[in-house]
Formats: C-alpha cells, sequence, structure tokens
C-alpha cells in the first residue's frame, strides 16, 4: 500500500470514528437531559389525562376523588402528628 492509499485509509478511518463519536454523543446527550425527558413525561401524562376525561368522564372524575382524598388524609396525619409532637 502506497502513502496515498494509507493516508486515504487513514482518513476514512477518521471520519467513521468520528460520525460514531457524534452518534454517543447524542444518544448521551438525549439520555442526559433531564429537563426535556421531565417535560416530556409531564406532557405525555397531561395527554393521557385529557384523554381520559374526554373518554371516560366517569372514571376520571373517580379518580380525581380519589387522589383528592388520599392527600387529604395524608395530610390530616402528617398535621394530627405534628400536633402530637407539640404537645
Amino acid at each position: 500500500m502506497n502513502p496515498q492509499e494509507q493516508r486515504a485509509l487513514g482518513i476514512a478511518e477518521a471520519e467513521v470514528a468520528r460520525a460514531e463519536l457524534y452518534d454517543t454523543l447524542g444518544q448521551l446527550s438525549n439520555r442526559l437531559n433531564y429537563a426535556k425527558r421531565i417535560d416530556e413525561a409531564t406532557e405525555r401524562v397531561g395527554l393521557r389525562i385529557r384523554e381520559e376525561r374526554r373518554e371516560r368522564p366517569l372514571v376520571f372524575i373517580t379518580g380525581v376523588v380519589v387522589v383528592a382524598a388520599t392527600a387529604g388524609a395524608v395530610v390530616w396525619a402528617l398535621a394530627r402528628r405534628a400536633g402530637r409532637n407539640l404537645r
């Protein structure tokens, strides 16, 4: 293999390595961008909630009531515990 062929082969290998590196960096960037992933997950959940509300309103209302009751019970229990600790 003459020097020109070796040089061309080296350049081709460097271009392949560079493309692989950029691909890897792109994948890492997507995986490590937590803010973007959280925003996308929040958007998906919001879409599912809107679909559920439109398609099955009774199930949606029941879910809202259950979540509200659970949150209320947790807050009540925490407030009761805090009140006991202050005595």
